[in-house]
């Protein structure tokens, strides 16, 4: 459905129509950052630091499967990279409902997967984007551990860590595991689980390896985000201040992005402490970690569209929708109407998410 929304949209008048929209000939799923990762796929990384963005901040998992399957099929990269994003986006839901009827019972697999869907910036899991490719490898990730398949929770974690910067935490999350099976049994977790954070860790040391043997520098990755993009690393508390500071110094106008990002940010605090409150700890130090990170890094830019990675927040936030009916039901007209919204203006070139 959302490729199709996004086929409408271009057809659809704006008031501020951006000239890339024409200049940039793409599907109107690729957008934005979808730029770099063909970049990456199609010129491999340079770095030049004359120039304040280079494409040595996104990492390579994502666009290098793209470009294999491409040249597997003879079909073009953008279409073929976004059919990969749904092909992952479906296998994570899978697992993902699984967990998520194990966590709340009869029914809240489907609720749990509604609950993401409907959220206003779920049309980045359909895009030329890394957002599902995480998302499969962070559900595959908790749900193998969980079970006890350490090998595809250790794979898992290596591959989103070689997706997304903090796929690293995934790891945390695999050894909270292990510490969950010493308490649980009293006996040493099993082999395969030191194995698991083995290839977890390897997966989070390969990128930086790369940047060193590449460049000379294995933290290329953040100071090219610090060069070009407006991360300037802090304590949370200052970015919370600075920001609830901008919201409130006049002129009020013009602020509708801050609002939106600090709501997601208090809405994702307080379905996180949920999720701890559900006794779910690994799944907790996965969400709570990534939020960390994200007010750790100096801005809040992004944060609607990164929080979507974060599937065992939505679980609370369903169960709650499901017994309130007509809030239930309101989130899914607010959520739906305010994703198409945003859809059309990302397809042009206004919202970058």
């Amino acid at each position: 459905m959302v490729p199709l929304l996004a086929s409408a949209a271009m057809s659809l008048p704006v008031s501020n129509s951006s000239p890339w929209t024409g200049a940039y000939h793409a599907p109107p799923l690729a957008r934005w950052d979808s730029s770099w990762y063909n970049s990456v796929a199609v010129d491999g990384y340079r770095f030049d630091p004359a120039q304040p963005e280079n494409n040595v901040g996104f990492y390579p998992l994502y666009p290098q499967a793209a470009r294999l399957l491409a040249a597997s099929l003879h079909a073009p990269l953008l279409p073929t990279g976004i059919v990969l994003s749904l092909a992952c986006l479906g296998a994570a839901l899978l697992l993902a409902g699984d967990l998520f009827v194990e966590w709340g019972g009869e029914g809240a697999g489907l609720a749990g997967a509604a609950a993401l869907l409907a959220f206003p910036t779920a049309f980045f899991l359909a895009a030329f984007y890394t957002e599902s490719m995480f998302l499969l490898f962070a559900v595959a990730a908790l749900w193998g551990a969980r079970r006890g398949h350490w090998l595809l929770a250790g794979v898992s974690a290596g591959g989103a860590s070689l997706t997304r910067f903090n796929g690293f935490i995934l790891v945390a999350a695999l050894a909270a595991y292990a510490l969950d099976v010493l308490r649980r049994t009293g006996k040493k977790p099993p082999a395969r689980a030191w194995v698991a954070l083995a290839l977890g860790s390897a997966g989070a040391a390969a990128y930086p390896l790369y940047l060193w043997k590449r460049f000379g520098d294995p933290m290329l990755y953040v100071r090219s985000k610090m060069m070009g993009w407006p991360v300037k690393p802090a304590a949370p508390w200052t970015l919370v201040w600075r920001s609830i500071a901008q919201l409130l110094a006049p002129p009020m106008v013009h602020k509708l992005g801050l609002v939106i990002a600090l709501f997601c940010l208090v809405l994702f605090l307080i379905l996180t402490a949920a999720v701890f409150r559900r006794g779910l700890l690994p799944e907790g130090v996965f969400v709570g970690g990534t939020l960390l990170l994200l007010l750790t890094s100096g801005t809040l830019d992004g944060i609607q569209r990164y929080v979507i990675v974060l599937f065992p927040c939505f679980l609370p936030l369903a169960l709650w929708l499901r017994r309130r009916p007509a809030l239930g039901i309101a989130y899914l007209f607010a959520g739906f109407g305010s994703g198409v919204v945003l859809l059309h203006r990302y397809v042009h070139w206004i919202f970058v998410g």
